[in-house]
């Protein structure tokens, strides 16, 4: 529940922070900020600020590629004892695994983009009624932990409630599905946030030239 409520804040915070903004550019590609020059001490905070943020946001990661090195690590900081064993193994007994990773995430990542984008595309350009309930459903996913929709998946199959799904469960598909409703959130956001720094103008330019709707989508908003 902390991580519900603390989730929720932070969505509603975004939200209420980047309501009304512009951040469209006239521009492809985005423009260079205007650099500044540091001081001495003003560097070394700057980058002391840097590197604790990325410590501390990449520390689950560095946790795991220090155990995929480990030989031993008992009660210490640090393993004991490093070995590269473990890929060895990884590369000669799970080949089968690692395609099947790449397939799914893979599959996924571009049903996310493809969604993603049409999503994006409809929410900021269009005035369908409702269109923001299309950011408000996937965004929602996100103060929801992955082991409670596992824990209510294993408890309505227990029940016998599950969803007949066919020639669908166990397949390539299902994998490919789930996780791109798990990721869809992700996908979505960097959608939202590359075409909010396309200019509507510049669509509007392509049209008056002459190029079609799809056209304008694909040579401009797309690139």
């Amino acid at each position: 529940m902390l991580l519900v409520l603390f989730s929720v804040g932070a969505m509603a915070g975004s939200t209420w922070f980047l309501k009304g903004r512009d951040f469209a550019t006239l521009q492809r590609g985005g423009a260079a900020g205007l650099r500044r020059q540091l001081t001495p001490w003003q560097a070394l905070m700057a980058y002391s600020l840097v590197i604790a943020l990325l410590l501390l946001v990449l520390s689950p990661h560095l946790g795991l590629l220090l155990l995929s090195l480990s030989k031993v690590w008992s009660y210490s900081v640090l393993p004991d004892a490093y070995t590269v064993a473990h890929y060895g193994t990884v590369f000669k007994e799970s080949t089968r695994m690692m395609i099947n990773t790449l397939v799914y995430c893979g599959g996924a990542a571009l049903l996310d983009v493809i969604i993603g984008t049409a999503i994006a595309y409809v929410v900021l350009r269009t005035r369908v009624p409702g269109r923001q309930w299309l950011t408000t459903w996937p965004r929602s996913r996100w103060p929801c932990r992955g082991g409670a929709g596992h824990r209510l998946s294993a408890h309505l199959s227990r029940r016998g409630t599950a969803l007949r799904m066919g020639p669908l469960l166990g397949s390539a598909l299902i994998f490919i599905l789930a996780y791109s409703v798990r990721r869809l959130p992700y996908a979505l956001r960097s959608c939202n946030a590359a075409l909010s720094q396309v200019h509507l103008s510049m669509e509007e330019a392509a049209q008056n030239l002459g190029a079609s709707r799809g056209r304008t989508i694909m040579r401009v908003v797309c690139r």
